[in-house]
């Protein structure tokens, strides 16, 4: 399974947050979180977490990150 990162930024516009929004959110600079949705950096579990927690994704929807 590949992590989506293409999901990430849907969910993320979807909740009309803009990248920099998020960056702030989470402590980073806006490029290098516009690195992990681009999957050009790594995105640890701990990150991920704090971002579903961010956008107010429950644990049960973390499947819809993945594709086969």
């Amino acid at each position: 399974m590949a992590f989506d990162y293409n999901r990430l930024k849907a969910e993320r516009i979807a909740k009309d947050m803009t990248l920099a929004e998020m960056a702030k959110l989470i402590g980073m600079s806006e490029s290098g979180y516009s690195l992990i949705e681009s999957g050009k950096r790594s995105l640890t579990i701990e990150r991920f977490a704090e971002i579903l927690e961010k956008l107010s994704i429950p644990e049960s929807s973390i499947p819809i990150f993945f594709k086969k």
